[in-house]
């Protein structure tokens, strides 16, 4: 089997496959211009940003993951706390990449979201904040 996605509780981060993983990134980068960023990976993130040097609330971009076609019902809207990771007083991108065919979305992402499974339509259906 090669490509798709998987859903895993048990994993803590998701993992694209590298060369989806090096365009996410660098769009990912581009919209976190004005936050300075870490030169060297740290630990298993390769995307890194300091803290504010004067202090102001950081603020990262949304993630839209769709699923199918491209509309709400098959969206998955993360933000902040679902985006980035604080790792060793840094703010990291709390995807990887790796060199696998197929991507894992992992729990960091879905915490808080109810998942619906409709096994007779065969459709996954994703309930933000759900569970707070």
């Amino acid at each position: 089997m090669t490509g798709g996605i998987f859903m895993d509780t048990g994993t803590t981060f998701t993992y694209f496959p590298h060369d989806f993983y090096v365009i996410f990134r660098y769009i990912f980068r581009g919209e976190v211009q004005d936050i300075p960023m870490v030169e060297n990976s740290i630990g298993p993130f390769d995307t890194c940003d300091k803290e504010d040097p004067i202090g102001r609330d950081l603020y990262f971009s949304a993630v839209k993951l769709y699923f199918g076609s491209v509309n709400s019902s098959t969206m998955l809207f993360l933000v902040q706390e679902r985006v980035v990771v604080n790792y060793r007083g840094l703010y990291c991108l709390a995807f990887i990449g790796w060199n696998r065919d197929q991507s894992v979305l992992g729990m960091y992402q879905l915490q808080g979201v109810g998942l619906t499974f409709d096994t007779s339509e065969n459709t996954l259906s994703f309930d933000i904040d759900a569970c707070d």
